[in-house]
This record gives structure tokens, sequence and C-alpha cells, in this order.
């Protein structure tokens, strides 16, 4: 199933991994935790650009 909108979703997975990611600035103690949840939405991101179905349980 062809996600609609995938380029707008793509695009905000990517705006949320960056976003999460630059917590570790402010929150340095959490880095290892901002890298695997910004991980996760550059996995969701991909996923989504390919045309392929979000699916949370795909996402470790």
């Amino acid at each position: 199933m062809f996600v609609s909108n995938a380029e707008r979703w793509a695009k905000l997975c990517h705006q949320q991994a960056e976003l999460i990611e630059s917590l570790s600035e402010s929150f340095p103690e959490r880095r290892d935790n901002h890298i695997n949840l910004g991980l996760s939405w550059r996995q969701l991101e991909e996923r989504v650009s390919k045309g392929r179905s979000p699916r949370l349980n795909d996402i470790k």
C-alpha cells in the first residue's frame, strides 16, 4: 500500500529525527536514547520514502 503524501511524511520524520537528536545538546546524559529514537524516525522516513506502509512493529 502506497502512503499518500509520502514526501510530506518523510520530511516530517526527518524533522523529528533532527529535533530529537538535537536534544542531546541540552540533555547530554540522554544522548544514547536520543540516538536510538532518532534512528527509529530515520528508519520510518526511509520506509515511507520507498512507498511502504509505516508499521511500528517493523522498527527496532
